[in-house]
């Protein structure tokens, strides 16, 4: 590679988290015991894939397990432990932050807390916060303010709300977290948040899902539903304004359905460590680089330029001019 990588996708761990989970029952990820997890590991991987900064974030189950109070404690410790993160490597790390919804006038007070005061890069988004998806009218106020400060959400799906069938025991990271951010997207659509939120840089995880392959579907019904005046444009051009990271997307057909709805302009490198191992990030990672619809210019985009044009602390310390 000529260029490094910026890395959206990739998350962290660390022991006070695994804790929060373990005291409401949660030991283990969606598939797997937790990983082992520690900044140096992240650099480490970095190094060895060409990565130069990665923009961390905590993931899914998130910080909400029913009590509001412990929501906006635990929410202030992981935002100053990214913070930290980004002070102590300057030049390695960035950070999403989480919110403490679903308080809402909470989750304003700390957006201003992460831009104005721990300087993050923006914020993750998980795709559903007490039985409600993102793009739910009770959530208006966070999308208007973020909009207003122009600030860049990370959307990752989560486990699916409500009960689920009997006898559905498929790892929901298999098939169950694509469809959640599926159903996000199309939610923010339908709902008319990406048409009043212009200003909102929404990143969609893994590709966006199965939306690739959805998108002529839902578009086919533009002016066929309830919905219609929410999203005047039609779903496609909506769907064009998302950008959607590659983690998890290294084979050639999932590459070839995204590059199929959006340029590459709006597709970055994402990789998904820790919760995929070094030789699953290798092997993804060589699955883009070899791509042979994406030519040098593309993979440079990718990889590194468009992540560093929509992340400005990112984009001052690296090198961004087009070829």
């Amino acid at each position: 590679m000529s260029s490094s990588r910026i890395d959206v996708h990739h998350h962290v761990l660390p022991k006070f988290y695994k804790d929060a989970q373990r005291a409401v029952g949660i030991t283990k990820t969606a598939y797997r015991a937790f990983p082992e997890w520690t900044p140096q590991q992240s650099i480490s991987l970095m190094d060895s894939e060409n990565i130069s900064i990665a923009l961390l974030s905590f993931t899914s189950p998130g910080i909400y397990f029913g009590n509001i109070t412990e929501t906006k404690e635990l929410a202030h410790r992981c935002n100053d432990y990214l913070a930290q993160l980004s002070v102590d490597h300057p030049d390695r790390f960035g950070g999403f932050a989480f919110l403490p919804l679903p308080d809402i006038d909470a989750s304003l007070r700390e957006i201003d807390r992460v831009l104005d005061e721990l300087k993050l890069d923006g914020f993750t988004l998980l795709t559903s916060v007490d039985k409600k998806y993102i793009g739910h009218p009770d959530f208006e106020p966070i999308y208007a303010e973020i909009n207003r400060r122009k600030a860049v959400i990370f959307i990752h799906p989560c486990y699916p709300p409500g009960a689920e069938a009997q006898g559905w025991n498929i790892p929901r990271m298999i098939i169950d977290y694509p469809f959640e951010t599926t159903r996000v997207a199309t939610n923010l659509i339908f709902n008319g948040v990406m048409e009043r939120m212009p200003e909102i840089r929404f990143i969609l995880s893994h590709s966006g899902g199965t939306l690739p392959f959805l998108a002529h579907r839902i578009a086919i019904f533009d002016k066929k539903t309830n919905f219609q005046d929410n999203y005047p444009k039609g779903a496609l051009e909506y769907i064009k304004q998302f950008y959607f990271d590659t983690a998890l997307s290294g084979d050639h057909s999932v590459l070839r359905g995204l590059s199929s709805i959006v340029d590459d302009s709006h597709i970055l490198f994402g990789s998904d460590y820790p919760y995929v191992s070094e030789d699953v990030v290798r092997q993804e990672t060589f699955g883009l680089d070899t791509y042979d619809e994406f030519n040098a210019l593309s993979l440079t985009r990718i990889n590194h330029k468009n992540a560093a044009k929509i992340f400005p602390r990112v984009g001052k310390s690296e090198a961004t001019g087009d070829k």
